[in-house]
């Protein structure tokens, strides 16, 4: 299956911080307006081996995009074993400022996905992008996984992040990956005051916050769960103690 999904953000109207000027969706997509949030949810089972989809994000000048998922989304294997494709493009306009934050993407025993997301800003355009894997179901193996994540600030590299995870992997499960971890969390956050690398460690997770620029930050985080996750990451939102 080949399908497309876009949508495009204009500044509000005096009761919302943003609304969707315009909208198109092919299935698995649908996109809707929810109050203060655009949330694109899935009309049928996606992705699944072989698929190619697409989602484009336009938010224009002054917008401010509140946008995310409504459910966790299951990378599935497919009849022939071929690899499934998901890409995310997203223009930021002047003065503009998007949040994506959506739910995770479970990869699959026997799936093969890859995940493309670029974010092209403004000069003074801001964003916070947060997105989450886990590996596997519960009990089970994943399938293999590339996450692809590039930010370009008025033409210029930000942030250019890629990594692989899967069983088959060289260093899967090594401290060069996930360390055994299961559930993963990249943030990348312009806007913010970066200040000075710190990490976040325990038991079950690990989290680094890492500044690119004088206002830029990415954040990565590996942990047994979710919670734990979300717990360490919320901890290096805070700063130093």
């Amino acid at each position: 299956m080949k399908a497309q999904g876009s949508m495009v953000v204009a500044g509000g109207d005096g009761t919302r911080k943003s609304t969707l000027r315009s909208a198109h969706s092919e299935p698995p997509f649908s996109i809707r307006q929810c109050g203060e949030r655009i949330l694109v949810a899935a009309s049928a089972a996606a992705p699944v081996g072989g698929d190619e989809l697409s989602l484009n994000i336009a938010v224009l000048a002054g917008a401010r995009a509140d946008i995310g998922t409504v459910a966790a989304t299951l990378a599935l294997p497919g009849p022939t074993g071929a690899p499934s494709a998901m890409s995310m493009q997203c223009t930021i306009g002047m003065d503009a400022h998007l949040d994506w934050i959506g739910e995770p993407t479970v990869s699959v025993v026997g799936s093969d996905h890859t995940i493309t997301t670029v974010v092209d800003l403004d000069e003074t355009a801001t964003c916070r992008v947060v997105e989450e894997v886990s590996l596997g179901r519960s009990g089970e193996p994943s399938g293999r996984l590339q996450l692809v994540l590039r930010v370009r600030r008025a033409g210029r590299p930000l942030v250019h992040h890629a990594e692989e995870f899967g069983p088959n992997v060289a260093g899967a499960g090594s401290v060069v990956s996930t360390g055994g971890a299961r559930h993963l969390l990249s943030e990348v956050l312009v806007g913010v005051d970066a200040s000075e690398s710190r990490v976040s460690m325990s038991p079950t997770c690990r989290a680094a916050w890492l500044p690119v620029a004088a206002d830029a930050v990415v954040i990565l985080a590996v942990g047994a769960d979710r919670p734990s996750v979300r717990s360490a990451v919320a901890d290096l939102r805070r700063g130093p103690v």
